[in-house]
């Protein structure tokens, strides 16, 4: 939403998916998103994935907590300079919020992986 104009701007354009934006990068191109995409199953089976906003719809994973049966990532940040996400493991029946430890995403590295 622009709040300057109040004009709001879907930039997921993804009926059927749940997707929750949790954090922005400070360059402000992209936010960090909770999101079923890989499975559509709702909100207790999201991994994270890293949103474009400039409208395209342009989404990367970053997490693949899902794939293995009962987990998800949950909650995460970004830090001040954009290279780390912190972020925590739920079990996929747990209520939001409900977290086992705290994850560090170094976004570099993962990018060597890739």
């Amino acid at each position: 939403m622009d709040l300057a104009t109040g004009k709001v701007t879907n930039l997921t354009n993804s009926p059927g998916e749940y997707d929750e934006p949790e954090g922005i990068f400070p360059d402000g191109q992209f936010t960090l998103v909770e999101c079923d995409k890989q499975n559509r199953k709702g909100p207790g089976y999201v991994d994270l994935w890293k949103l474009k906003l400039d409208g395209s719809g342009a989404y990367e994973r970053l997490t693949y907590f899902t794939d293995y049966p009962g987990y998800k990532a949950s909650n995460p940040v970004v830090s001040d300079d954009g290279k780390f996400i912190a972020f925590q493991m739920a079990k996929s029946r747990e209520a939001a919020g409900v977290g086992h430890g705290i994850f560090v995403f170094d976004i570099e590295k993962a990018k060597v992986l890739h």
